[in-house]
């Protein structure tokens, strides 16, 4: 499966080519993996993120597009000495380090979203940041492990859900599909065949990290 593929299968399961149709298949298809990364966020969606040469002064990293959910942050000093950076709430971070203009060794990040309702709507989600705290004391650099809805189009066609798991995303998208369409038997059909692929999956998976342990006891 690819972008192009997925595509022309949602045309053809759905039966459908009306121009409205078509339009909204880009943002059918976004939406199934969004579906899929909420019912099964282990199947694959962590990915790294590396970022040099964070100047000193600094105390926010910006985050990619894609982020849902930070899992670790690594940083490594300029004599290549690293440190896992210790989870914390906004107002720990804020109340350890009041004073964003001092600085010190990092040692907490915090997950930051700015959810601002602006009168104008242009920006309702705000900026997302992950705050480090103290302030950075010297230039360092960031491997960052976050959970992320992965970069799918034409000029990116292929990805982890295409090349394992080509079933689980097409009915996925298909639900997208009927629900945009307005097509409950069908829905009920995809939905039923989502959920079955997806306990094979999990069921595939749970063998494979049982066999894991035992290889690990026997040896």
């Amino acid at each position: 499966m690819d972008y192009t593929s997925l595509i022309s299968d949602m045309k053809t399961y759905m039966l459908r080519t009306d121009p409205p149709y078509l339009t909204k298949i880009p943002d059918l298809i976004q939406q199934g993996i969004i579906r899929v990364y909420n019912n099964a966020k282990d199947l694959g969606f962590e990915i790294t993120l590396n970022i040099n040469d964070v100047q000193a002064n600094q105390a926010t990293i910006d985050k990619p597009g894609n982020w849902r959910e930070t899992i670790s942050i690594q940083m490594i000093d300029a004599q290549n000495n690293s440190i896992f950076l210790l989870p914390r709430s906004i107002e720990f971070s804020r109340t350890y380090w009041p004073n964003i203009n001092l600085t010190a060794q990092p040692k907490y990040y915090s997950d930051v979203v700015a959810n601002l309702n602006n009168i104008h709507l242009d920006n309702t989600y705000g900026s997302s940041k992950w705050l480090i705290a103290p302030t950075s004391d010297q230039v360092y650099s960031f491997v960052i492990i976050y959970l992320g809805i992965p970069l799918f189009n034409a000029e990116n066609s292929t990805n982890f859900l295409t090349q394992r798991y080509p079933d689980l995303l097409l009915y996925s998208c298909l639900i997208e599909a009927c629900l945009f369409l307005d097509n409950e038997e069908k829905r009920n059909k995809y939905e039923a065949m989502f959920s079955k692929e997806l306990e094979i999956i999990n069921n595939i998976n749970r063998s494979r990290s049982a066999d894991r342990t035992i290889i690990r006891e026997n040896n």
